[in-house]
């Protein structure tokens, strides 16, 4: 029985380019050529790619190794067009590649063993899996997923501060941090920022310290001793 036709595209993401792999069933190279990251770019390839599917007929299912990260927002795109969308698993990809090298690292030759993957997937056991189908999701899921990234760069952002922070204090005046288990305490940053320099910090009264501790902001300035 004939299996129905498609038209399998592959994409290798880049940061500023995508290369595009495009391709049947049966192995053949249909063309290959790049794309723009910007709208000009995205039109270019629904316009080459719908040209493929008029001619050959059939399904377009689409791999991309970088789902998410580059790829977006080329991969909502493909979705939102009713294109099947895979993602190629990286680790995995790595191992097929080391079975299976090509002449020369290049992104065209990356585009290309996505086609190749796609006849090997329901025939080759260590192919499998590499082909992840994506399925659609509620926009509130897209919507949570960015925020939820977004917040994890501010985590990891916060946390190279503070490192930057107590490298700094270790160099110039290192019993600072012996007054806190925690230097992301809100009274520890107020105290610091109190005076521009810090060695005049070493003169305020004990009595001081105690009761900011207690979690009094340094909202104005406080008594020092003399």
């Amino acid at each position: 029985m004939n299996t129905p036709s498609e038209v399998r595209v592959s994409i290798d993401v880049g940061c500023y380019r995508h290369s595009v792999a495009v391709g049947l069933p049966s192995g053949e190279l249909l063309e290959e050529f790049e794309i723009s990251h910007e709208p000009s770019g995205f039109t270019e390839f629904f316009d080459r790619v719908d040209a493929q599917q008029r001619r050959h007929g059939g399904a377009v299912r689409v791999a991309m190794e970088g789902f998410n990260g580059h790829a977006r927002p080329l991969d909502t795109l493909v979705r939102l067009h009713d294109y099947q969308l895979f993602n190629i698993n990286n680790l995995k990809l790595a191992r097929f590649k080391e079975i299976f090298p090509a002449a020369a690292k290049s992104d065209r030759i990356d585009a290309r063993k996505g086609l190749e993957l796609f006849q090997l997937v329901d025939h080759l056991p260590l192919a499998k899996g590499v082909l992840q189908q994506v399925s659609a999701t509620p926009p509130e899921n897209d919507r949570l997923k960015r925020l939820t990234r977004r917040r994890r760069a501010l985590v990891d952002e916060k946390t190279r501060i503070i490192s930057r922070l107590q490298t700094d204090l270790r160099a110039v005046c290192p019993t600072l941090l012996a007054m806190t288990a925690d230097t992301e305490n809100l009274w520890f940053l107020n105290f610091l920022t109190h005076s521009e320099d810090l060695t005049k910090l070493a003169r305020l009264r004990s009595t001081t310290l105690l009761s900011r501790k207690k979690g009094s902001p340094f909202s104005r300035p406080v008594s020092t001793g003399k």
